[in-house]
């Protein structure tokens, strides 16, 4: 989730609790204005680390947008040099205030270390959050479908005079965001590093939140395809269809990790005939799908997460990257994906239409 979106939130939830009087009119104004001035209503130190925090992470997205097209020396040294400010300005906001989530997640990741001990920093981080969200915030129940307590959600719109959901409680609380921001990157880096089981457990735990996008259904397809679990596949799929039913087509139908499991799934099992009828299907559904699958395109890191698709063709690049060490695993699947007729052609047509 973008940090504007949930720090404006949690700054909107607080100056209107100590303003409880203001009309109608008024609170729309606020709502309006807190995106565009963050810095105006963070009153507290924890606000204000939340905003520097905010800030940091917008410009070094904005900068590393701009060295984009930068020959690859180039562009090489300013990212390193990029990575290396933003990495002291989140060590310095994180010592700053220790519940400030994401500045101690995004300055681990990036730290030049292994994978491993990058998980084991986000293992200390996940378990430092989750205990300070146990003890202090209230509603959290590990037990509760979307982790808060009905009751406590009630008690809360009470005293507060307005109507308050998980979603919306999800989205007030950087702490929780900050936790699912850990759990989701734990995932991606235990996928990364072939520790299926594991990426699947932290992807289930981020899916059951309410109010917080995310496609760590992506990952639970990509670990069932890699495993070869045809039944677990396919039964997650409809299970996402007979939970979150308005959101069936995106997740299954239309999902990039689907189709890209579906169709290494039925190539790693022998099912060839159904596999390139899953590869067309692909190619055809995602944009660019057979471009990113015939040429390995260099993704950012996720800094801290999945970031949100600016073009259609983004989510189908992620999954494509993420797939990756499976791709590379599965001998022969790129070389026979190349030989599927029509695939070849879609990739050199996505190339020409977008300049790659």
């Amino acid at each position: 989730m973008e940090a504007r979106a949930y720090v404006t939130a949690f700054l909107e939830r607080l100056y209107m609790a100590a303003h409880p009087d203001l009309t109608a009119a008024a609170r729309e104004l606020v709502h309006e204005d807190i995106p565009q001035r963050p810095g105006k209503y963070a009153t507290s130190e924890h606000a204000q680390a939340l905003v520097s925090y905010l800030e940091v992470h917008e410009r070094l997205i904005q900068e590393l947008e701009r060295i984009d097209e930068l020959p690859d020396a180039e562009f090489e040294q300013q990212r390193n040099r990029l990575f290396d400010e933003a990495r002291e300005a989140f060590s310095q906001i994180a010592r700053t205030d220790q519940l400030c989530v994401d500045a101690a997640l995004v300055g681990t990741l990036l730290t030049n270390i292994s994978i491993d001990a990058c998980i084991t920093e986000l293992l200390k981080l996940e378990q430092r959050v989750h205990e300070h969200l146990q003890r202090n915030v209230e509603g959290f129940d590990d037990e509760a479908p979307h982790f808060w307590d009905e009751r406590a959600l009630e008690h809360r719109a009470e005293r507060e005079g307005r109507p308050i959901d998980a979603a919306m409680r999800t989205m007030e609380e950087p702490e929780f965001i900050g936790w699912l921001h850990t759990l989701e990157a734990l995932a991606q880096l235990c996928l990364a590093s072939a520790r299926y089981r594991a990426a699947e457990g932290y992807a289930r735990t981020v899916l059951r939140a309410a109010g917080y996008p995310s496609r760590q259904e992506g990952t639970v397809f990509l670990v069932r395809a890699r495993l070869e679990d045809d039944e677990g596949f396919f039964e997650f799929a409809h299970e996402l269809e007979a939970t979150r039913p308005n959101e069936a087509a995106a997740l299954v139908d239309d999902s990039p990790w689907f189709l890209l499991g579906r169709t290494l799934l039925l190539y790693k099992t022998g099912r060839r005939r159904p596999a390139k009828r899953a590869l067309r299907d692909f190619a055809a559904r995602c944009e660019g799908g057979a471009f990113f699958l015939l040429n390995p395109t260099y993704m950012m890191p996720y800094l801290p997460v999945r970031p949100p698709a600016r073009e259609p063709w983004n989510l189908t690049h992620q999954a494509v990257w993420e797939a990756d060490g499976i791709i590379v695993d599965t001998p022969d699947f790129a070389a026979w994906a190349e030989s599927i007729e029509g695939i070849r052609e879609s990739s050199e047509d996505f190339a020409k239409r977008y300049g790659f």
